[in-house]
């Protein structure tokens, strides 16, 4: 039934939603962060830039007293609005891309940087507009199978987790920062949690390639 599916929807016409600038399908693939890293490190300016906003990211962090002063501050606001300008800010990762973790380190690092706390607000991954993204995204309204036959694929995911002791290791780490309330208006540092999550996810690379063995 599903194979049958499948095939009837690949020769239905793919259409495309056309918003205020045009087809989606049309707009130019971001950069993937690997390369942009590299492209960035060929260059003296932005590779200067770079390392700068990082050791300002770091200092912040640290409350270390070389980004207190006025001049620093400033080289810090320059280079942070330099990366802004480059395509590091812009890149993304593809899922089963060669070097992905590392991919995901490169951009957690960048919007980390970048737009510090909202992260949640960004996906790494660059959205795909592809024939078969449209076609498995219509499956669910084509399918004339009982909602009862679906799997809950997070269910799924959190029963797989609790079997493994690296997972449950890794995810009992950021329980503790995202569960403990600062204040009164305030659940959890928020920098501290999603630091966290970042790691565990960073992490869930290598615990999928675990339960596929």
């Amino acid at each position: 039934m599903i194979l049958t599916t499948f095939v009837m929807m690949l020769s239905f016409p793919v259409f495309t939603l056309k918003g205020d600038g045009g087809s989606s399908s049309s707009r130019p693939a971001r950069p993937d962060c690997v390369r942009a890293s590299e492209q960035c490190l060929k260059e003296y300016s932005c590779s200067t830039k770079y390392r700068t906003m990082r050791q300002c990211v770091a200092g912040r962090e640290s409350n270390f007293s070389a980004v207190t002063g006025s001049e620093a501050q400033g080289e810090c606001r320059s280079a942070i609005e330099a990366m802004k300008q480059s395509t590091l800010n812009n890149c993304r990762c593809r899922r089963g891309m060669k070097k992905e973790k590392n991919c995901l380190r490169i951009f957690w690092s960048i919007f980390q940087s970048l737009q510090g706390n909202d992260l949640l607000e960004y996906s790494p991954y660059e959205q795909v507009n592809s024939r078969l993204s449209d076609i498995f995204r219509l499956a669910p309204i084509i399918t004339v199978e009982p909602a009862s036959t679906k799997e809950n694929n997070c269910l799924n995911a959190a029963k797989a987790c609790n079997l493994n002791d690296t997972c449950k290791k890794y995810r009992s780490a950021y329980i503790t920062p995202c569960t403990s309330r600062v204040s009164a208006s305030e659940v959890c540092n928020k920098r501290k949690c999603h630091k966290a999550l970042r790691q565990f996810f960073d992490k869930h690379f290598k615990i999928t390639s675990e339960f596929a063995r």
